[in-house]
């Protein structure tokens, strides 16, 4: 015999209980430590957002865990594999954008140290504007002024990494549709020799 078998009814239904509890629970606490901003772009009810909101504004350790519970109750009347999948997206999100502006910093590094050598073998090859950023950073940095040139190359190289992701994406995807037509082609010819 299992567990399961020996178990009654009434432990099962006590676990499940408790399971479903403690999922709500670790919901609840990432809830309430996301940025309001983040919360926001969350697709929640108003109730529900209100009860986050509450439990939020509480300060004080204890009334906080109470807080915390009160709103795992309220995450346990809703559809709580709905609010993991949105924040499971929001946390790939958050990966990817920190991967982006990692790329984006080591970038901006090799350029200032690098120079012309760094922007040939910049994605994309870079722009115009590129080597006249790079000039004001080295001088920036030779002067000990505060990093504002290196800073408009930081986001120039990442508006260019954008672009350049972008631009690699979009011809896989003319690829696909014209595989699609090939083979739609394909189709067409089998059609008319069987006619």
């Amino acid at each position: 015999m299992s567990d399961d078998d020996t178990r009654s009814a009434r432990e099962i239904a006590r676990s499940k209980r408790r399971r479903a509890g403690d999922r709500s629970a670790r919901i609840a606490r990432e809830l309430m430590k996301l940025a309001e901003t983040t919360v926001k772009k969350l697709e929640l009810d108003e109730d529900l957002r209100d009860s986050i909101d509450r439990a939020r504004a509480v300060t004080s350790h204890v009334a906080r865990r109470r807080a915390e519970r009160t709103l795992a109750g309220d995450l346990r009347r809703t559809d709580i594999s709905v609010i993991e999948d949105q924040l499971a997206k929001l946390a790939e999100t958050g990966t990817l954008h920190a991967r982006q502006f990692h790329l984006a910093e080591q970038w901006r590094t090799r350029l200032i140290e690098e120079g012309p050598a760094a922007i040939a073998a910049f994605p994309g090859g870079g722009d115009a504007e590129l080597p006249r950023l790079i000039d004001a950073a080295k001088r920036e940095r030779a002067t000990g002024r505060p990093p504002g040139a290196a800073r408009a190359l930081f986001r120039h190289v990442v508006e260019l990494l954008k672009v350049q992701a972008a631009a690699a994406a979009a011809p896989r995807d003319e690829d696909d549709v014209d595989e699609d037509e090939d083979e739609d082609d394909d189709e067409d010819e089998d059609d008319d020799e069987e006619s």
